[in-house]
């Protein structure tokens, strides 16, 4: 989105969120591997600012807070998500790596709102 280039930190972040779900999607395609990932802490901090926001569907010309807005929602979204496979999964090694996944996504929540109440809500 154009107007970002007045936020010279959010293509770094960006990039640096895709990366991460690059190795989240390595991850699930080495599932075999998830016995030697750590045990998810589960004490990720939720400032819960993406559950009273609306759902925003891409658009080009996106101004910041709706690039920020967007972000918040898919990382809340993919958390529901391995939550609840974490749950749904037999085997205990599947069920380790999806509250492994779902703790990441909530990092990646709780940085992005961070984000938002300082720069946005502020």
């Amino acid at each position: 989105a154009a107007g970002l280039s007045q936020y010279p930190g959010i293509p770094a972040l960006f990039t640096e969120l895709a990366e991460e779900e690059a190795k989240h999607e390595k991850m699930l395609k080495d599932i075999g591997q998830a016995a030697s990932l750590p045990e998810a802490a589960g004490k990720v901090p939720d400032l819960k600012i993406s559950d009273y926001l609306v759902d925003l569907t891409f658009f080009p010309n996106m101004k910041y807070q709706e690039v920020m807005i967007l972000a918040m929602k898919n990382e809340e979204k993919s958390m529901k998500f391995y939550s609840a496979w974490s749950e749904k999964a037999i085997e205990a090694d599947h069920k380790k790596m999806f509250a492994h996944l779902a703790e990441e996504e909530a990092k990646h929540k709780y940085r992005l709102e961070s984000i938002y109440d300082q720069e946005i809500l502020d």
